[in-house]
């Protein structure tokens, strides 16, 4: 949005357009709408709040939101979260300040304002200075469910290493691993590893001819999901840093937090907002600027660039070591802990829990997220393997390459009877009842089974590979 128009161009503005207009001006032109646009600037909000805060029945805040998203003042995010666009917060900074304009001035001053164009109040005789800034030829999110890969491997693309979601995410070995924390809830259970998994992750991410740069640091309120105080300011140094690697190395970014809890990449900035490319992408939906201060976090700032190209091994030796990163992953026994339940552990600790687990450690949409991240994570080790088997057919690891991709296939198809049982929906229409935990056990019993039968596949695939 540029201010400072000259009142011909407005008022021609005004004459081409009063219809779109108009929609916006009613879009905000109630109590209840405006109410909702003050809560938002805050930060995310979820539909159970507005009901909570605005009193009034569950139909009239559909309509309320229904009306606000139609306009563009707001946008809904994966986790059925309601956020404020740039658009909205532009235009609520707007009648804001004319508001205080009229408010704070004489009766006289007032119809001044409204009926002599040189006197229009400051903020649209003054230009608002635009400080925007992009990658000459931004990156885009490819992929799935995983945001780390889909991320990295539209950066890499970026950066002319030509390959999809699937081979990125089976070099790096983060299809084949399940991790689960000590705990089945929250939109964030699909993106917790510990930091050894982290470490091998980045090494496969490397190994594509790139170093990658992270850098990170700790919330000082962890846990809660909007960012205050000493937060903010933490988001806003993330934002200026972010800015300095986009102005002097002209790469896309990695950041966690964008559009619920997940990995974006941040080609550029506008004024106090990151140009994104994200899992609205792949949902088909349109890309809107996310606020430095509305991030999604719940414990660090994290974010990754690629700082140069390095000399890369052979595409076989690449391979081989992927696999024995993926049988390390599957098998899961150097990295479950106390916190974290990694490979057949994690499928024990999960199908405890749906047995007898407290239901402040886990609910219906924690499960429907993990159903639905674990199948598109299976699907993927499945077509991986199966690339690799038809690759190396006439050698001895390629039999065991084939199997394992058919067990993992086997898993697959029984992730997506789970996803069925859980479905991914928003958190406030969920219920976990009885029937569904004694069929999701049965469910996950299965795929354990199968991936017990893959991993043994593995490691003879590893043991024979030439």
């Amino acid at each position: 949005m540029q201010y400072g128009i000259l009142p011909d161009d407005i008022s021609k503005i005004i004459l081409e357009s009063y219809k779109d207009i108009t929609i916006i001006l009613k879009a905000a032109g109630s109590s209840k709408r405006i109410l909702i646009l003050g809560y938002l600037l805050k930060g995310p909000r979820s539909f159970s709040f507005m009901l909570d805060r605005l009193k009034i029945k569950r139909t009239s805040i559909n309509h309320h939101l229904d009306v606000l998203l139609s306009s563009k003042l707001i946008d809904k995010e994966e986790w059925g979260r309601y956020q404020i666009t740039e658009a909205g917060f532009e235009f609520i900074i707007s009648v804001i300040k004319a508001y205080k304009v009229i408010k704070d001035s004489p009766q006289n001053e007032q119809e001044k304002i409204f009926n002599e164009w040189p006197d229009w109040p400051d903020f649209i005789k003054e230009p608002r200075i635009i400080n925007e800034n992009k990658v000459n030829n931004p990156a885009l999110y490819e992929g799935g469910w995983n945001s780390y890969i889909s991320s990295i491997t539209g950066v890499l693309n970026n950066l002319g290493v030509q390959h999809d979601y699937v081979y990125t995410s089976g070099i790096t070995g983060y299809c084949f691993l399940v991790s689960i924390p000590g705990i089945i809830k929250t939109s964030l259970i699909k993106e917790n590893n510990s930091t050894d998994v982290w470490q091998q992750i980045h090494k496969g991410t490397e190994s594509f001819g790139w170093q990658l740069k992270k850098w990170e640091q700790k919330r000082n309120n962890p846990g809660k999901w909007n960012l205050s105080g000493e937060d903010v300011d933490s988001a806003n140094k993330v934002f200026n840093q972010v800015k300095e690697i986009i102005d002097n190395f002209e790469t896309p970014v990695i950041l966690f937090g964008v559009h619920g809890a997940g990995f974006g990449i941040i080609n550029g900035y506008r004024n106090e907002s990151y140009l994104v490319s994200s899992y609205y992408r792949k949902e088909g939906r349109k890309e809107v600027p996310v606020r430095f201060d509305q991030l999604r976090i719940l414990d660090k700032f994290i974010y990754y660039y690629f700082e140069k190209e390095t000399e890369k091994e052979e595409t076989e030796v690449i391979e081989k070591k992927a696999l024995e990163r993926a049988l390390e992953f599957a098998q899961g026994t150097a990295y479950s802990n106390g916190r974290y339940y990694v490979g057949p552990q994690a499928y024990d600790f999960w199908i405890d829990m749906l047995n007898q687990g407290k239901i402040e450690n886990i609910d219906n949409f924690g499960n429907s997220v993990l159903g639905i991240y674990y199948f598109d994570a299976k699907e993927v080790t499945f077509e991986f393997l199966n690339r690799l088997a038809r690759k190396y057919k006439n050698n001895p690891q390629g039999v065991f390459l084939k199997e394992a991709s058919k067990h993992y296939r086997d898993a697959k198809i029984n992730l997506e009877e789970f996803t069925v049982l859980f479905p991914y929906f928003e958190p406030e229409n969920s219920s976990l009842t009885v029937d569904k935990r004694i069929k999701g056990v049965e469910i996950l019993e299965n795929v354990k089974r199968s991936e017990l039968k893959a991993i043994n596949n593995l490691e003879n695939a590893v043991e024979k590979w030439e």
